[in-house]
């Protein structure tokens, strides 16, 4: 019996640490998108949150407070320089926001 539960607890270990399951948020008009496959970077602003971008679909979601925004074809040198801005929020604003819309 007490070898049965070694197993079981190693066996619980060992898939607990191997499987991760990716993080799925709410985006605006989009609806639920898995961030697997995103680079996903916190940001020290006090508004954009977090800033996921996935290269192969030049796809953008920012975090702004509790509410995820999608931006599409992005380049990475866009995402690169939001990510090194000295600010988040102006940059977001200046060179991103209304300009990469999904939708055409």
């Amino acid at each position: 019996m007490k070898i049965k539960w070694i197993k079981t607890i190693v066996a619980v270990i060992f898939y607990g640490i191997c499987y991760v399951h990716a993080e799925t948020v709410i985006v605006d008009v989009k609806g639920e998108v898995e961030l697997e496959g995103f680079n996903c970077s916190k940001t020290n602003s006090v508004l954009i949150k977090k800033a996921c971008y996935k290269s192969e679909e030049s796809y953008l979601l920012v975090q702004i407070k509790d509410n995820w925004f999608q931006h599409c074809a992005v380049e990475q040198k866009k995402y690169d320089a939001l990510m090194s801005a000295r600010s988040f929020n102006r940059f977001y604003n200046d060179e991103i926001k209304g300009r990469f819309s999904c939708y055409h």
